[in-house]
């Protein structure tokens, strides 16, 4: 599925069973209801336990009990959700019966000591050895790690190699280095053939060093490792060369900014009421690991103690999101209201304190449970949260095989709202395509909210007045007592016409000329006038543009006509893009005047990014500045960089902004600028003039000169300036 959307409207895709935000999906409630049965019929779990205990069933039989009830899960997910500050998973297993750790301890050590040498064996020892680590009882840990190498030793090799590792591991976490190199060094004189099993020895390797702050040799060992694994690297990235180039970025920046090596981050988990969360797992991801799911192969993770208290020590500098897991009984009616770029800068201060409240999910009023609104208006109401400075709405529907959310109304200063139903027509959902070109495209994004047949839910989000989360409605509902009423909704104010259902039936062309002739026919239908901006805007045969051409006097109208913020914005970025100042200017007023001057740090960045290219660099300076200051994903620093040096300021200044507003991974992007500037320092020793060839360079992107700029990309002679006008170019 692909969206087309401009940047700024982020939305968020829920597909299938991999996310529940705003409902319950049908997969947890038939997981719950299973669950349910087979708990509050403890008969069948303890026939299970006495049948483990029995001298007359078959050990295959106890193995598969075993393999079914309590190994099956772990080798998935090790807790029934994680939640971090962008994303939510679930899993949940196929059976109705669950086990806590204290009914599974038994059968698991029976598993390693007696068990099969199969699939489930290396998951049950590492499960073990994992629990026993984050419980603090690393002696039992190491115990079930050497039982398991002795098991696997001539059977498995890498199987045994992995348990080598983990008990390397739990070597360097208690300090006994000259245990952990005695392990290491047996594990290479084994198998010295095995890249990535010696890949994996050097990264152990380095962390001793570190651990015993001998930083350059740390650097060394990983480099050497590195050049050894692009030697073999073919059009595959083989495993484990992405967790070493992560390691060596991280000692680079120690380095580089003298950051502290050995790190600590520690702190606790309640509800909001003070209860802790006990047995909670707590994950500390690196940048290159937020975008995907969490496993049980996490570097950085342990278990929250009986009174919601965690630490985790050995964390090198960089830059890390915290992802939590959790059981269902855990998070049910509960929500962690954390923004999406909430991260935490290590090494600077020896320990970093993270604590983390989960609060209650807000209850929702109206519109729920099917209402179909047939009014001109639609009132939206939910409970008050105490300390909510102002709310934020936000609107979804079913589309395809998932659901697609956006935000609508901002800086609700009530826990209601009246709106217009002409305005929720108005609100786009984006452009969803399926399959992978334009005819594939999905009617049902196109007409959005305006669709009488489709089902529609809403959510809503409290704020302080200093921009902090407070809570959200949209979470996790499990039980009769937390679903409350459920935010589904239809509008069915409107009639649908031809043109949408010509749509519908995916006659997309035949559509478009529908809503034309009704458009032409009556300069004051709003809807037709409506749908053919979206379906110009989803036929752009330049993927690069940001509108299609034809379509701009239908788009002008219909944002003069219709006062919708979103159309508005769309001609301001189109202007923007034209570097048509005096109608980037008129439109912008009108767009700010449309929100209230409610502008979002993205408004503000695209407003400064204007100034930067109409000359006027002190004004972009400090607009740059006050959205570094509230946008935590600081996106627009590249930008800010460009002015700065333009205007003539150092390269250890540039270096001292980049490291205090370091831009965070959007989706899988991420731009290092501290070394981008730090090499345009080292390359410009051996040259006087290279800052002025800067300057005319930056010149030349400012003024959208681009034929100038791209015969200096295929000249220059300097690859770091080169890298970093191309990176600028690439900042929005």
């Amino acid at each position: 599925m692909k969206i087309k959307m401009k940047v700024k409207h982020i939305v968020f895709i829920l597909i299938s069973i991999l996310l529940l935000v705003f409902f319950i999906s049908p997969q947890i409630q038939l997981y719950i209801a299973k669950k349910q049965a087979g708990n509050t019929n403890p008969a069948a779990k303890t026939k299970l336990l006495e049948s483990l205990d029995s001298k007359t069933i078959l050990d295959s039989q106890k193995w598969r009990i075993i393999q079914d009830y309590m190994l099956n899960d772990y080798t998935a997910n090790q807790f029934d959700v994680y939640v971090g500050p962008a994303f939510s998973q679930f899993s949940h297993p196929d059976h109705a019966i669950t086990f806590t750790w204290d009914e599974m301890l038994p059968y698991l050590n029976m598993y390693v000591n007696k068990g099969p040498i199969d699939e489930y064996f290396a998951a049950a020892a590492k499960q073990l050895a994992v629990h026993y680590k984050n419980i603090g009882q690393v002696d039992k840990a190491q115990d079930i790690l050497q039982k398991a190498s002795k098991r696997t030793a001539g059977n498995d090799s890498w199987t045994g190699q992995e348990f080598q590792l983990e008990q390397s591991e739990i070597f360097i976490e208690q300090s006994d280095y000259s245990a952990a190199k005695q392990l290491l060094q047996e594990m290479s004189s084994n198998d010295p053939e095995n890249e990535y099993v010696q890949a994996k020895i050097a990264q152990q390797k380095a962390k001793i060093k570190l651990r015993q702050g001998h930083v350059l040799d740390a650097y060394k060992e990983v480099n050497k490792a590195l050049t050894k694994y692009e030697e073999m690297m073919a059009d595959e990235t083989p495993a484990g060369y992405e967790e070493l180039l992560s390691m060596k970025k991280n000692i680079q920046t120690a380095l580089t900014q003298q950051s502290h090596i050995n790190n600590t981050v520690k702190g606790r988990i309640v509800y909001s009421d003070g209860t802790p969360v006990a047995n909670a797992g707590v994950f500390l991801r690196s940048e290159e690991k937020v975008s995907r799911s969490v496993g049980p192969e996490e570097a950085y993770q342990v278990t929250t103690d009986a009174d919601g208290y965690f630490e985790i020590s050995g964390v090198l500098p960089g830059s890390y999101q915290v992802a939590l897991g959790l059981s269902f009984d855990q998070i049910d009616g509960w929500t962690w209201p954390v923004d999406m770029d909430e991260w935490l800068d290590v090494g600077e201060k020896k320990t970093i304190t993270y604590n983390i409240t989960l609060q209650k999910l807000i209850k929702l009023n109206s519109p729920v449970n099917q209402q179909k609104i047939t009014d001109k208006q639609i009132l939206f109401s939910w409970e008050k949260v105490e300390g909510a400075d102002y709310y934020q709405l936000s609107l979804g529907a079913d589309i395809d095989s998932g659901s697609v959310s956006t935000g609508f109304k901002s800086y609700i200063a009530d826990n209601q709202i009246k709106v217009p139903v002409e305005e929720v027509y108005n609100h786009p959902l984006g452009v969803i395509f399926p399959g992978d070109d334009l005819s594939t495209v999905s009617p049902e994004s196109l007409l959005a909210f305006t669709n009488t047949n489709n089902r529609f839910y809403w959510s809503v989000e409290a704020y302080s007045d200093d921009g902090e989360l407070i809570s959200r409605s949209d979470g996790y509902r499990l039980n009769e007592d937390t679903v409350g009423k459920i935010p589904f909704f239809y509008l069915k104010e409107r009639n649908m016409t031809k043109a949408d259902r010509l749509l519908l039936d995916k006659k997309l062309k035949k559509a478009l000329a529908a809503y034309q002739s009704n458009y032409e026919k009556n300069p004051n239908d709003i809807h037709s006038l409506r749908m053919i901006v979206r379906l110009m805007g989803a036929e752009s045969s330049d993927k690069h543009a940001t509108e299609n051409e034809k379509g701009i006097p239908y788009l002008q109208a219909y944002a003069e006509k219709a006062n919708s913020p979103q159309a508005i914005f769309r001609l301001v970025e189109y202007y923007y893009e034209k570097q048509k100042w005096d109608s980037f200017n008129k439109w912008f007023d009108k767009y700010a005047a449309a929100v209230d001057g409610r502008l979002d740090d993205y408004d503000q960045a695209i407003y400064a990014s204007a100034l930067m290219k109409q000359g006027k660099l002190k004004e972009a300076s400090e607009r740059f500045k006050q959205v570094m200051n509230r946008d935590k994903s600081h996106r627009f620093i590249g930008s800010w960089l460009a002015v700065e040096l333009y205007e003539g300021k150092t390269f250890e200044h540039a270096m001292a902004m980049a490291k205090e507003y370091p831009e965070r991974p959007f989706a899988d992007e991420n731009r290092d600028w501290f070394y981008m500037v730090q090499a345009l320092e080292e390359e410009s020793e051996t040259d006087p003039l290279y800052r002025q060839e800067l300057k005319e360079t930056l010149d030349l992107y400012f003024k959208n000169r681009d034929k100038d700029l791209s015969i200096w990309m295929k000249t220059t002679d300097k690859p770091a300036m080169k890298k970093f006008i191309e990176a600028v170019k690439d900042v929005n």
